[in-house]
Order: C-alpha cells, then structure tokens, then sequence
C-alpha cells in the first residue's frame, strides 16, 4: 500500500448556519485557507468568544455546524488500475465529494473514517471534506462535552490518500492464546480484479518491543489461499515458539508480524505486505478478583475525559500518551476508565508501551430502549451499536484494550443493553465487558451478562464501595461520616456475585483555585472561570490568602484520597477502584479534583514517591481503631500487606517504629512468612506502650518491608490522659453573647466564647472531609431533589505558630486529630467584620461563596479581649483530642500572649453572634446556610 500525506494546507469555508449542501460548496473554490491535521478553534476561524464561561473552560474559537475543507489530489499513472481510499484517523460526522460526486457520509467519532473512492483515472481532482459537528444521532458523552475536550471541528491525526493493492489483506486481528502459545489470526482478502487468484501469504514475527530476553526466534509461516472476488475471511494460526513473552503492567512486551501476500490471476502478479502489533496477554477474571496471564490484578485507576487544555481534544501522537501515561504510573496508576469516551490510536499505543490497561466507553450518558418503546429512538441505537463495533475493530488488537462498557450511568432496557455485550463478546473476546459504569445508580444491580461490576453502591443504603458521596446521594461515606480509623473496608458490601467490584469515581475531594494556573491556558482554551473566581475572593477581601488557601485545601484532599484508596486496598476479594480524577477536571462547575492540575502537572501538594506508598502494586498497611489516644493507652495495629504485584513474595519481613520525631518510642519487626500474589495477608500485629511518649504530641508510626524497598507512614496524636478544662480566675467561659459578657468586656475582662448553636446569627455546618466535586453543581442539584446542600467547605486554614496552639500540637492544615472538633462545629459568617481581623483557625469556604469563616477567632472588643471557638468543645468531653484543645485554648486565653491587635465592634460582633438577629442572611456572594447536624 502506498501513502500520501494529505497533511498541510486546505482551502476551507466557514458555514454555522449549515447553507454550503444546498448551495453545492464542493462545486467551487474555497477561498479561505487552513492548515491541517487541526481544528478551526486552533487556526482561529470564526467569531472571537468574549463570554466568561464559569461552570467549565472558555474556547476562544467555539463553532458548532459545518466546515468546509477542500484540496486538490494528484493521481499518479503508477496508482491506475488500483482502489483509491481517503483516511482521515478521527474527525466528526464527514461528507465528501470528489468534484461533483458524492463518496457517502459517516458519523464515527471514535474511530477513523475511511472512504473508498474507488479506481481513478490518473489526474488532478478537487476533493472537499464537510465535517459537521452538530449532526450527531447521538450526545456523544465526552467526546463532544464542553467540559472537557470541546466539540471541536476539524480533521486530527492521520488525513491520507491511500493506493491499495488489487488484491490485498485487510482488518487484521490477532487472538492471542497463551495456553498453545500461539496467536490465530483473522482477517480479509479483498480481491477487486474479478478474477480467481491462487495466493500464497508468508507470516514473520519481524519484531519484538520490550524487554523478551526469554523469547524464541522468529520464524516464517507460509500459508495457500484461494482467493475469490470480492471479500472472504481467512483464519491462520502462527506459532510464537516455547519461550514466548507475556504482555502486562510489569513488562508490556509486544510482538510484531510482518504479512506478505503474493498473488496471480490470469497471469497477472500482485503483492501487498501488511504488519499487525499485538500482546500475548490474556485478562480475565478469577471469581471476585481480575486476573492477566494467571496473576491477579487490582485495577488503581484514574478517570479520564480526554481534556487537553491547550488543544482542546486528545494527542493524536504516541510521544505526548507516553509522557501523559507515564505521569499517571508514576502515582501508581495501573487503569484508566475513559467516561463517555475512547483515546485515538495514540492512547493505545502508549498504554501498550507503558503497560496501562484500558477501559473506553461507548460516547454514551443516558437511556436505552427497546423498538416499541415509547422513547426508543432507531438512529440512536443503531450509531451505538456500529460504533461499538467500531471502536473493537480499529482498536480490538492493542493488549491494553483489556475492559469495555456501554457508557456511564445508562438506565432504561437492561435487555437491549445485555443484547449488545452478548453481540461484541461473541465478535471479540480478547477482553471483558459490562453493561456501564454506575448504571441504575439509584437502586443497583448486577447483571450476569457483565463480567465485571463498576458502582458506587452495591445495594440500598450503607451498601457503600466508596468513601465520599455528594449530599444529593446520601447516606454519606465514611470519610465524610465516621469517625476516622483505618480499619474501615467494604468486605460486607460485596454480595456473592462471582465478579470483580470496581468502586466508581472514588474521591472527588476538591481544593481550592491556583490562580497562577491561569497563564497556562495559551491554547485554544482560556481558563476565564479561574479569573470569575479570583474577582470574586477579590471583592471578599481574602486574594491574599488564596496560595494559602490552595494549599491547605490541598493537603485536606490528599488526606482523605489516602484513606479512600486504603480502605478500597483493605477490602479482601475487591476488584478495584477508578479515581475522580488524579488531575482536575475543568468543567461541570469547575471540579479542582485532582493533585494534578489538567495539564498533568503537579500541584505540589504530594510528590509521587509519598503517593506510591498507599497506591501501588504493592502497599503496606496499618489497621488501628482511632488516630488519637492518650498516654495510659497502648497503641495496637494490625499489619498488612496488598501484594498485587509480580510474583508470589517470600520471606517477607516488616519493620516498624513509632517515633516522636527523632526519638523512637517503640519499635520491632515482625516474623518473616510468605504473602501469596494476590493476596491481602496479615503480617503481624504490634503494640506499643503510650507512656513514654512526652504528650501532647504527633506521633509517626513507620512500616517498612526489610530488603523490599516499600514503606508506609501513619501520623497518630497522643495527648495527656487527664488534663485541666477549668478557666482560671482570669478567663470567663461564656456560651452565648449576652448582656452579661457584655458588659465583661466592657469592664476589661476576657473571655473565651464557645456558643451554643442557636446563639449563632448566621453560619455554615462544621464538617472534615473537603467539599465533594464542586459545590455550584451539587448544591444545584440538592435543590432540585428540596435536599439540604453540602456544607460546601475545604478544611481549614490554621496558624499553626500561634501561642494558642502550645498544648495542641497541628499542622497549617486539617488533619484527623480535627475531626470531631470540625464535624460539632459552626463556623461563623465573618463577611461583616473588618478585613484586617483573620481567623487564627479559618474554615475556607467555595469559590462560588466565598464567606470569611471562623473557626477560632480573636479580637479586642470594647476594653476586654475575646476569644471565640465555634467547636462545642465543652460538649465534647470523651474526645481526647477535643478536651485538649479546649485546654490550650484556656492556657492561652490566661497568658500574657492573649493580646488581640484588632479591635471589633459590639455592633460587628453582632452580626454574626447575637441570637436576636436573622437566622439566615442573604449576602452579595451567596447564603449562608445552616444545613442538618452530621453524627458525632
């Protein structure tokens, strides 16, 4: 086959308003000129956006009806007598002509578009393209969202003119078989003479990429066919040898077969040579848990919508997956789960490189129906089923293709969904397949046509397989909702289906905006919502905080991403989990998810080696019943390892301390044993005596497999076992703002204010765990459900230096010993305070809000000094962690340090204390809302 490269300079026409068919636009001379492979947005056709898009990116370039591409093409004398094909590897829905006449439509946005023009008399041609993004039979998920990579116009990737052989070999795939050792090949010999030809087709393994030390030599095959006009599929078997090489996450190692077809009819020779990539790996499942090639795999996967900022659609070279993939295996990622959506040839070439395994998805987020049903819509059933298809032929062969479903979160006819896995497994069984990701999502149920069972719920209520939930799909998670241990995990929640359970869209812990990110965004793609968002805490008075904010936010996040996948890690039996997202994703309300920011670029919140340690083939853990203790307690854990990794591990040996910074408190190691491939296995337990540890203090409990290179780290918090709650003569303990402080303050006294809720003028609801995806979504959506919105807030930010923090140890950031502290509290609405007052402990609010809110504040009020904490501390006596810090607070309020610079106003005070005003205040940045208490 020959190529010619249609890349470079087009003639092209703009048409939005769809006029260019009627008006027989392949009939002239497009005047106006684009370069190609490329979209319009990124050659700046059409009408510069000025809008200021805030629930996703700005593209600068939108179009959404037809374009008009048109160049010449030159047929050589040397190409007479042979099939001509136009080839243009991913684009939207395409007409072409070749001058007058029409070649025919085709609709794929998943796979390429390939057009037989048939055999042409050598010559010069007008060939003209109409790509119309607007004419989908279906919403064609993400790959057409505007929130993520846009529904571009244009021509990507390959765009060739293509001379095939008159009789020649087409689609080939290849089935591995691991047991024989060999790989049976299918594929089509296309003959167009008319003519019977006899044919002989020779088979080289010509190649092998990666490391294959133990694989044999190649060695050719040749095989007899006749060939028959017309298309006739051909099956051969090709043996690989006794030492062949398996493809996996460990060594993704590939073959290559070189194809040479030589065939006569009527005295005539013809030759075509074609080439196939394909791994010798076999995926499949091993009752409730994957497998590859005999070993079992637990899928750490991330979420993936295609959204490349500067572009605004997918690489379409191997160079750039590479480097994307690589990122993500770097935090452990052994998945990625493309929602609504599939990678171009590209993503899967890379993946096969880089050993990542794959799970595209029909470009489908809705219903399926059935003919006769009232909603059943012919088209759209029709595009999904062929593109399905589509995407198995153009990709069937790659080994990291090893999953595929129909779409996320479907519903409807559960019948024509299971008719459609039943048709693609019966066409390609090379990998597994389920009906979606989360279908049915409000009342849940496996289907024994899925292999496999992607959900966020395995059944009504607490039959949870995730951590976090929005506040529109209670009941919560046990991030959200428990008080914090690490031996929480979802055995009890798995039913005895006999399939691997894959938790769905885990996390989703947001952080706040990096407004440095801004100046990034040089593509087609301008991030217009972060400037909204910066004018915003702008006029609320807090831009100077914002790089604080960012960053406390982000270590909150990482905290909790911890536990979920910990805890999904402790689920023995479990399939696996598919993060929301390691990356940010850029619309649906601007969901900062990631600890990289959409450009796959670290937000220096975690570096990949601390990542790894609770997210890798192989991690150490630790089960303990709480974070916090104090010093006439003995700590105990049990020790475990998840070993997904290679091999089966011997001898296997942890040790571990538990310092109070440099000084070792305890330390030991436990028996040697082996720990089975596959395996969650116990490795010990531990105890240590509290006593010796100099409270209050953080402590850090390390593991560390001897010789094996991995480790592991849990912070715990050990406070003294009695310890004074009582003010002395010089601090007043008041619980509401009444006369009688008043008039304390007036007399110079101090007073330490821990009020009762409905003392409160206007407040938000204390909770932990960072705000879920984002908050201008979810609260939108719990209004539509008349559901109470999320508290919508990111943790806290501390100053962790301030003398009111002598006896409770803490960080700048939320941490666990603040949970109970967090979970009974009520920040209070400072929008009305000076700017200049700043909260020692400030719980930082949503983009979309923006309240100053105060957990633990300071002023100088009247002649007297106050110190307010919003935390029912006294109310919470049997929290060790709660009575300690209600004790700082006391010494602190007692000392000579208790000199608050900012004064405030009785009249200020009261606006956010005094229990004689509103109960809900309406502002210029939104509500205050006062939302159901959460369990302590």
């Amino acid at each position: 086959m020959v190529i010619e490269s249609m890349a470079g300079s087009w003639r092209f026409h703009l048409d939005a308003s769809k006029q260019g068919i009627e008006n027989q636009y392949f009939k002239e001379k497009l005047s106006d000129e684009i370069q190609l492979p490329g979209t319009t947005a990124e050659n700046r056709k059409g009408e510069y956006n000025t809008a200021r898009e805030i629930a996703h990116l700005t593209e600068t370039y939108p179009l959404s009806g037809y374009a008009w591409y048109q160049r010449d093409i030159h047929i050589k004398e040397e190409w007479a007598g042979k099939p001509i094909r136009l080839y243009m590897e991913r684009t939207r829905v395409t007409q072409v002509w070749i001058g007058e006449e029409w070649k025919g439509t085709q609709n794929s946005v998943s796979a390429p578009h390939a057009y037989d023009l048939g055999i042409m008399t050598p010559g010069t041609y007008p060939l003209t393209v109409l790509v119309d993004n607007s004419g989908l039979p279906i919403k064609g998920g993400h790959m057409t969202s505007p929130d993520t990579q846009t529904n571009w116009n244009g021509l990507l990737g390959r765009i060739e003119i293509q001379v095939l052989e008159p009789i020649r070999m087409e689609n080939i795939q290849a089935f591995p078989d691991i047991a024989k050792k060999s790989v049976r090949l299918r594929f089509n010999v296309l003959n167009d003479t008319g003519l019977p030809a006899g044919a002989y087709i020779s088979i080289t393994a010509s190649d092998v990429i990666g490391e294959s030390e133990s694989s044999d030599k190649p060695r050719e095959m040749i095989t007899m066919i006749h060939s028959v006009p017309g298309s006739q599929t051909v099956e051969v078997n090709y043996e690989l040898g006794e030492r062949i090489a398996l493809w996996d996450e460990f060594t993704p190692v590939l073959y290559r077969l070189r194809m040479s077809l030589e065939a006569t009819a009527s005295g005539e020779s013809y030759q075509d040579e074609q080439s196939v990539t394909f791994g010798m790996r076999q995926f499949g499942t091993e009752g409730t848990q994957f497998s590859n090639n005999g070993r079992k795999v637990f899928l750490r996967g991330k979420h993936d919508a295609l959204a490349f900022p500067l572009t605004g659609y997918a690489p379409m070279n191997v160079e750039e997956w590479v480097r994307v993939l690589t990122i993500a295996k770097s935090y452990g990622i052994n998945h990625y789960r493309f929602h609504t959506c599939c990678p171009p040839e590209a993503g899967f070439m890379a993946a096969d490189l880089v050993g990542i395994y794959f799970e595209p998805e029909l470009p489908y987020w809705g219903a399926f129906q059935e003919p006769g049903e009232e909603e059943y819509d012919e088209a759209r059933a029709e595009y999904l089923h062929q593109e399905g298809l589509r995407i198995l032929e153009a990709y069937g062969n790659h080994p990291s293709f090893a999953l595929f479903t129909l779409g996320n979160e479907l519903h409807g006819s559960r019948k024509a969904m299971t008719d459609l896995l039943r048709e693609y497994r019966e066409r390609d069984g090379r990998r597994l397949y389920a009906e979606g990701a989360n279908n049915y999502f409000w009342a849940p149920s496996f289907t024994e046509e899925s292999d496999f069972w992607v959900t966020m719920r395995t059944g009504h209520g607490d039959s949870v397989v995730r951590a976090s939930f929005s506040h529109a799909d209670l009941p919560l998670g046990h991030v959200q909702a428990s008080y914090p241990s690490t031996e929480i995990d979802y055995r009890h929640n798995l039913p005895d289906i006999g399939a691997p359970i894959v938790g769905h869209e885990i996390g989703q812990y947001q952080s706040f905006p990096n407004f440095g990110e801004i100046d990034k965004y040089t593509g087609v793609l301008q991030a217009r919502n972060f400037e909204v968002f910066r004018e915003r805490l702008e006029q609320a008075g807090m831009l100077r905080q914002a790089d604080d904010f960012f960053r406390a936010s982000g270590q909150l996040a990482v905290i909790c991403y911890r536990e979920e996948i910990e805890a999904a890690l402790r689920t023995p039996g479990f399939g696996g989990f598919q993060l929301l997202d390691l990356q940010d994703f850029p619309g649906q309300g601007t969901a900062l998810v990631g600890v990289l920011d959409a450009f796959m670029d670290s937000k220096g919140f975690i570096e990949p080696e601390q990542w790894r340690r609770f997210c890798s083939e192989i991690v150490l853990l630790a089960r303990f019943p709480r974070y916090t203790y104090t010093e006439n307690e003995t700590f105990e854990a049990q020790l475990e390892m998840a070993n997904y990794g290679g091999s089966e591990l011997t001898d296997v040996q942890l040790e571990w301390s538990l310092k109070q910074g440099d000084r070792i408190i305890e330390s030991g190691a436990t028996a040697a044993m082996a720990v089975g491939q596959g395996t969650l296995s116990s490795v010990g337990n531990i105890q240590a005596d509290l006593s010796a540890v100099k409270a209050p203090a953080k402590l850090e409990l390390e593991l560390k497999w001897k010789g094996g290179g991995i480790s592991n780290a849990y912070p715990i918090w050990v406070y003294p076992a009695e310890v004074d709650t009582k003010p002395d003569n010089s601090v007043h303990v008041r619980r509401s703002l009444d006369q009688e402080a008043r008039a304390l303050l007036e007399e110079g006294e101090r007073i330490l204010l821990i009020p009762d809720q409905e003392q409160l003028t206007s407040h938000i609801e204390g909770t932990f765990a960072s705000d879920f995806w984002c908050y201008p979504m979810f609260r939108s959506i719990c209004e539509g459900k008349d559901a109470a919105p999320a508290p919508g807030t990111l943790g806290i930010l501390c100053d962790e230096q301030h003398p009111a923090f002598k006896a409770f140890p803490t960080e700048f950031h939320t941490n666990w010993q603040w949970w109970p502290i967090l979970m009974n509290s009520h920040s209070l609405v400072l929008d009305e305070w000076p700017d200049a007052i700043r909260p020692i402990v400030q719980v930082i609010d949503n983009f979309e809000r923006n309240h100053k809110l105060g957990l633990i504040v300071e002023a100088k009020v009247g002649r007297g000094n106050l110190l307010v904490c919003a935390s029912d501390l006294i109310g919470q006596a049997d929290k060790p962690e709660a009575r300690q810090l209600l004790h700082s607070l006391l010494q602190y309020a007692a000392s000579a340090e208790f000199k608050p610079s900012e004064e405030l106003s009785f009249e200020q005070l009261r606006s956010a204390l005094d229990p004689n005003a509103a109960t809900e205040r309406q502002s210029h940045r939104g509500q205050a809302v006062i939302n159901p208490s959460y369990p302590n």
